[in-house]
Parts: C-alpha cells; structure tokens; sequence
C-alpha cells in the first residue's frame, strides 16, 4: 500500500509538472500572439482591385 502511495505520487508530481510547463508554454505564445496584434491590425478592411485589374478586355464574338 506505501508503495502504491508512493507512486502515485510520484505520477501526480510529474502530471503537474507537465501541465505547468505547458500551460507556461502556452501563456507565452498568447502574450507573443497579443503582442503581434497591434502590428499586424489594419485601419480598416483592405480596398477592392480597381475593375479589371490585371485582365485583358472581354473577348467579343465578331458580327456576321
């Protein structure tokens, strides 16, 4: 039964210790992610391309 104690304490220690680490890691990609926003945030949505920007005119069938 000590040992069956003993183990599963040393297992609890280990589980929250993986747990701190990742929710350290994960803290640490948020706060990097909310430092990033205000650099990459626009004033607004981005314009439209102007009409036919980049294509060549419509192609007409010739009249007979």
């Amino acid at each position: 039964m000590v040992i069956d104690h003993a183990s599963a304490r040393a297992f609890l220690r280990r589980t929250a210790e993986s747990l701190r680490d990742a929710a350290k890691e994960l803290d640490d990609h948020l706060g990097f992610q909310r430092s990033l926003g205000p650099l990459t945030r626009q004033e607004g949505p981005p314009l439209p391309p102007p009409p036919n920007a980049g294509r060549s005119p419509p192609l007409t069938a010739p009249n007979p």
